[in-house]
């Protein structure tokens, strides 16, 4: 896997930082190593491959991406914007939240909207 540069030291929300450490320690499992070899497989300390792990980092560092790369996940799937991962819910949720002025009624009128755009669709 390629790491871009745009990936180094982008932000990554509490969420993102631990669906990806969950996603590299389950790739270690399912692939029988130990942390230790994993860490030196990547090159991270082991106080760096704890924090990932377990998801307690704020920026996609050098040791997050060289870890993702050993374990040949992608960065990408967990950390970029939803639209460059085509993750069409996500970004249609947060246009609506943003759209949405946090009255009850505008919320009616965002539900009916959505109600007669999924009523056009064609089966």
């Amino acid at each position: 896997m390629r790491i871009k540069t745009s990936q180094l030291n982008a932000p990554v929300t509490t969420t993102q930082a631990q669906l990806l450490g969950r996603a590299i320690d389950r790739w270690r499992r399912a692939n029988g190593l130990t942390q230790t070899q994993l860490l030196r497989t990547a090159q991270v300390s082991q106080g760096q491959l704890s924090r990932i792990l377990s998801g307690r980092f704020s920026r996609a560092s050098e040791a997050v991406l060289r870890l993702c790369r050993a374990a040949g996940v992608d960065v990408v799937q967990h950390v970029a914007d939803p639209s460059q991962r085509g993750d069409w819910g996500t970004v249609l949720e947060r246009a609506v939240h943003r759209s949405w002025d946090g009255t009850p009624g505008h919320a009616r009128e965002l539900l009916r909207l959505l109600r007669v755009a999924k009523a056009l669709r064609t089966p």
